[in-house]
Formats: structure tokens, sequence, C-alpha cells
């Protein structure tokens, strides 16, 4: 038999109200996570997962960098549907643009990663 101590028994009780949409998302997540009970799952998604602060300074030389990026693909877009072109080079900047938002995404991605 498997007895725990006082220290290991959960015994306080957390209450929320959802409505039937926030719910259902909430089920079917919980089904995706391969967890045994929604109380697993919630537990893990709310204890079990570390809470990462990022200041919008800290931030801001890659909102910038990625502002840029965009600004530039859109403005090939917009150039594409006036003109009914698109030139090799704008594919080449295009594609050059989106390794390098996947890139530094790729980098909080392992730095997060290293978190857990």
């Amino acid at each position: 038999m498997n007895v725990k101590s006082d220290e290991e028994r959960k015994s306080k009780v957390l209450k929320f109200r959802l409505n039937d949409r926030e719910f259902a998302k909430l089920k079917q997540y919980r089904e995706e996570s391969g967890l045994r009970s929604m109380s697993e799952y919630i537990y893990n998604s709310i204890l079990a997962t570390p809470i990462i602060e990022i200041t919008d300074e800290e931030l801001a030389p890659e909102k910038a960098r990625f502002k840029e990026i965009a600004d530039r693909i859109n403005s090939i877009a917009i150039q594409v549907n006036q003109t009914g072109n698109i030139y090799p080079e704008d594919m080449q900047e295009i594609q050059q643009g989106v390794e390098e938002i996947s890139a530094r995404l790729a980098e909080y991605q392992s730095k997060l990663e290293r978190l857990l």
C-alpha cells in the first residue's frame, strides 16, 4: 500500500470557472499532452513549468530587426501585387529574412529547453 506522508499528501483544492469553449480547449490540451488526468495536466502547466520573464528592453533589438525584415517582405509583396513580377533577388531576400527569424527563434527555443 502506497501511504503518503502529510507533507506529500495533496490536501488543497483549487477551484476556478470556465465556459464550455474554454473547458473543451483545456480538455483537448490535456488529451494532446498524454497526461493521465486533468489534475496532472493543470499541475504541470502551472507549477512544474518555470516562468521566464523577458523585458521589453531585452527584446527591443530582436523586435526592431524582425520589423525591418517584415517591412521589407511587405514592400516586396506590394511590388509584386502592382507589377505581377517577382525577381530572384527578392525571393532570396525573403528567404534570408525568414531564415534569420527562424534562427533567432530557434536560439530562444534552445534557451527555453535548457531551463526545463
